[in-house]
């Protein structure tokens, strides 16, 4: 049996993810490109997400969720640390994210939502 080294609790939450895989030009003339996908589970510094399209691992993404119980959209930045086609008969992929403590992102209430969720 594979050892878990993760040192935060894993949560089941089903939530809507907004991930932006093409950022915007600076001159604001090339739109960005921004899936939607759903997190499997999440905890103080990761996610587990589904989607459709698969990701290249090492990119580093800006993310935006909707954390039950907060209604405000929490932005994060993560890195894709691993990347898979779900098993049959699912479809898509499936990813997960290091979150970063990025300046300018909301991790910190990220990290308080989650350590409120795990008590």
């Amino acid at each position: 049996m594979q050892k878990d080294n993760r040192s935060h609790l894993r949560l089941p939450v089903e939530s809507t993810v907004f991930i932006e895989v093409i950022s915007s030009g600076a001159d604001g003339e090339d739109a960005g490109k921004i899936v939607r996908c759903t997190t499997r589970n999440v905890s103080r510094t990761g996610l587990h997400v589904s989607l459709e399209h698969e990701l290249t691992v090492g990119t580093i993404l800006q993310i935006g969720v909707e954390l039950p119980p907060s209604q405000d959209t929490l932005y994060l930045a993560g890195e894709v640390r691993w990347c898979r086609v779900n098993p049959a008969p699912a479809s898509g992929w499936s990813a997960g994210f290091a979150l970063l403590k990025a300046a300018d992102s909301d991790i910190d209430t990220w990290a308080g939502l989650l350590i409120e969720m795990e008590h």
